[in-house]
């Protein structure tokens, strides 16, 4: 049995030997056709395209809810309001040439902002400000956000976005309880008091959906509103009584975005499709 071992072992040996000696080792392993010379390589161009390195503009509309939050707290119920309405435009690009998924959006729309109380069923009571159950604001609005994108497949894409916002309250909209009806609040009915304050600011941000068909884009989006600017000065009645209510609204927007730029995406698909491309251009240079 030992014999037969060391016969083989030799046998292998040998054969390696002499599969080695074949091998020129003066000659490349990889080499390239002789009519790609050192020029013809001097002479070509490559052009690197960034992924998802590009602009868009669209147009949007949906609805707002409104709830606010309070001091001291307060029951209240979802206040709907329509049209809300804008536009805004996305820039695409690798930040800091490591994140293909963020870029900027920025824009304007028409929003709204209010509040709604509604009844304690145990007590039977609901609050009022200066006599109203019930207020509706008009607000135009414009807004910075990053927006985080994250393309799943050639036609679909998740969205995530967040930034600040600022507007100012142009008119608003009172309904008085019916303990209140003939009285003197019905003057700010649809006025603004000494003390309310009409500039509104804060954090906006929300997630959505992409369907991509390029040039067009289709988004839906659901974004929440988190106002730091009260409806009102805290401390109007009383330097010692500190009241405020601040906006907290959401809002379901659909849209349609056009690319003013190209869209190259970094899918493995749309990454071969890209090489290709640029394969052919190069091919058909005299």
């Amino acid at each position: 049995m030992r014999k037969r071992l060391y016969a083989i072992s030799v046998g292998l040996m040998a054969a390696c030997s002499l599969s080695f000696a074949q091998v020129d080792l003066d000659k490349e392993f990889f080499s390239l056709p002789d009519t790609v010379t050192n020029a013809y390589l001097d002479s070509v161009t490559i052009r690197a395209r960034k992924p998802n390195d590009y602009w868009m503009i669209g147009v949007y509309g949906g609805a707002s809810a409104q709830f606010g939050f309070w001091n001291p707290s307060r029951l209240t119920t979802a206040q709907l309001q329509f049209p809300v309405y804008g536009f805004s435009v996305i820039r695409q690009f690798t930040m800091f040439g490591l994140y293909p998924f963020l870029g900027l959006e920025f824009g304007a729309q028409q929003n709204y902002e209010g509040y709604e109380f509604k009844t304690n069923k145990e007590t039977k009571y609901r609050s009022t400000e200066s006599g109203a159950y019930k207020a509706m604001m008009r607000v135009p609005e414009a807004f910075i956000l990053t927006h985080g994108h994250f393309d799943l497949g050639e036609h679909f894409k998740f969205m995530l976005k967040v930034g600040l916002y600022g507007g100012y309250r142009t008119s608003i909209t009172r309904v008085l309880d019916d303990n209140f009806v003939g009285s003197s609040y019905e003057q700010y009915v649809s006025t603004f008091r000494d003390y309310d304050l009409r500039w509104t600011y804060g954090v906006m941000g929300g997630v959505g959906m992409g369907l991509v068909f390029n040039p067009i884009e289709i988004h839906l989006n659901v974004n929440v509103k988190w106002g730091w600017g009260s409806f009102w000065q805290p401390d109007y009645t009383s330097p010692y009584y500190y009241r405020f209510g601040y906006p907290l609204d959401g809002t379901v927007t659909l849209g349609v975005y056009y690319q003013l730029t190209p869209r190259y995406g970094h899918t493995r698909a749309q990454l071969r499709r890209l090489a290709r491309k640029m394969i052919e251009e190069q091919q058909q240079k005299p």
